[in-house]
């Protein structure tokens, strides 16, 4: 039951093609720039100062964009068997907790509660996922949550 899940997506081909163009719009911004500034003729017809200078803040505003939509593929959660490891936003570190470790489980609706047998909580928010992936995290816990209290409930039988 290995499962891995990216909290974003992001489609690498198409971000290198948006990096070609940001580029190119920069250059283009700059070679029109210093033309219509020292030579005084326009590099593409038509246009001037203020649209060459529109070309440069659009390149690095969609470069910046896209650096943020990078730095967002390091999130995610994974589940196996026996254990539970995720990154979430707003997080320092990944966390790892086993699932013979914990100890409950509180389902809400925007975030998941996991009580540890060392008496720590984690806060799990599901607000990141979009619909299908939140619910089959919500499955995912519901089932972890049902084995605990059926293990719960066979140890209480056997003492």
């Amino acid at each position: 039951m290995d499962t891995y899940i990216r909290v974003f997506k992001n489609n690498r081909k198409y971000s290198r093609l948006l990096v070609m163009f940001c580029i190119g719009s920069i250059i283009a911004g700059l070679i029109g720039l210093v033309m219509m500034l020292i030579f005084k003729t326009p590099f593409i017809p038509l246009l001037n100062e203020g649209s060459y200078v529109t070309l440069i803040f659009y390149g690095i505003l969609f470069l910046w964009i896209d650096r943020n939509n990078t730095k967002r593929e390091k999130y995610f959660v994974s589940w196996s068997d026996c254990e539970i490891n995720y990154l979430l936003p707003k997080s320092d570190e990944a966390e790892s907790i086993k699932i013979d470790d914990i100890k409950s489980i509180v389902i809400n609706q925007g975030e998941i509660i996991i009580g540890l047998k060392n008496d720590e909580k984690k806060h799990f928010n599901l607000n990141y996922f979009f619909f299908p992936l939140r619910q089959k995290i919500i499955d995912t816990f519901e089932k972890i949550k049902n084995r605990i209290s059926i293990t719960s409930e066979a140890i209480e039988i056997r003492n």
